[in-house]
């Protein structure tokens, strides 16, 4: 994936950072989050392309992400092309939009196009005791909350996450050592999106590399956090610009959050205050209304079930060709602003 391009630094050269450092207030106006606690309202159109699709072809299965309400935003989905069907997948709840098309009886030749409307309301999610430092004590955690203890395929918690983790020396208190881990990130990894390897949230290249994109510092944080026995999780969703009026969205971007006995999910976004330091109390404990949430978790398997392995990453469409996956696929999104409340 791609970002908002951040400034790169050599490893090198890392401990001579140089800011222009400009005025908290000042700085938020300018990237967007001047206004950030008003709730939007908005309209997305979600269009997904399946090209060059071979001659002979029988069958083509497609899933989609399909963002869900929660206490941060509410979500109609307006209308689907297609027979599609809403489904939901099991071990994280993630909504889908699935679609089966047999080539043979569709009137198309070597392309389809799915399109998703939604109408959406978003708002900002800031976590008080996030900001406090508050120490609460670790959730007593059961059923479905384990698997956000447990390692992932590229999420391991041996290995470099285990000496880190021993480096860290973490508070007891859940809050308190997520802060130290969300700050390691920020002051011992740099932003890279190019980087060979970025982007796919691999553990142990991210930990050797110190480098990587928001999947990168995010899925070291999880494993930290899950190392500590913190239930941490993978978020991924869509920016949407908080500029009034039209705009387009052609990139994903992904957070982290842990749970907490008390105020629950606390969200964080390393590679954000990364790249923006005068955002990096703001960006741990709060997400703002720029962000719908779109999926979550890792080693995905989708409802119904894909024939290919569970998806590393599920925040793209997925397709599979006659059961075997195909990746000529692209998506894009264009909003409009309804109003802000």
């Amino acid at each position: 994936m791609k970002e908002q391009r951040g400034v790169l630094f050599s490893r090198g050269t890392r401990s001579y950072k140089l800011y222009v450092i400009l005025s908290a207030a000042a700085f938020i106006m300018h990237t967007g989050y001047a206004d950030t606690t008003q709730p939007r309202i908005l309209t997305l159109t979600y269009t997904c392309h399946i090209t060059n699709i071979p001659s002979g072809v029988k069958q083509v299965n497609c899933w989609i992400p399909v963002p869900s309400s929660d206490e941060r935003q509410t979500v109609a989905l307006l209308s689907g092309s297609g027979s599609g069907k809403i489904t939901t997948e099991r071990k994280y709840g993630n909504q889908v939009y699935y679609s089966q098309v047999m080539m043979n009886k569709a009137n198309v030749k070597d392309s389809l196009t799915i399109t998703l409307r939604y109408k959406i309301k978003l708002k900002e999610k800031s976590v008080p005791e996030a900001r406090t430092l508050t120490g609460l004590p670790k959730a007593d955690i059961g059923g479905k909350m384990k698997v956000y203890l447990a390692s992932n395929r590229l999420i391991p918690l041996d290995g470099p996450v285990e000496t880190i983790h021993q480096q860290l020396q973490l508070e007891k208190e859940p809050i308190k050592a997520a802060r130290q881990i969300y700050d390691y990130l920020i002051d011992n990894m740099i932003y890279n999106y190019k980087a060979p390897g970025a982007g796919i949230g691999d553990v142990l290249w991210a930990c050797n590399s110190k480098t990587g994109d928001c999947s990168d510092y995010h899925s070291v944080f999880i494993a930290l956090c899950r190392s500590e026995g913190i239930p941490a999780d993978h978020v991924f969703g869509l920016p949407l610009s908080a500029t009034p009026g039209k705009g387009k969205v052609k990139d994903w971007h992904c957070w982290a959050r842990f749970y907490v006995q008390g105020p629950g999910w606390i969200t964080i976004d390393a590679s954000e205050a990364d790249k923006h330091p005068e955002l990096r109390d703001y960006l741990f404990g709060t997400l703002s209304n720029r962000y719908l949430t779109i999926s979550h978790g890792r080693d995905v398997v989708l409802e119904p079930a894909q024939q290919g392995p569970a998806l590393n990453i599920f925040a793209d469409p997925y397709v599979e060709i006659d059961g075997k996956p195909f990746t000529k696929v692209k998506w894009e999104g264009t909003f409009e602003t309804v109003s802000q409340d």
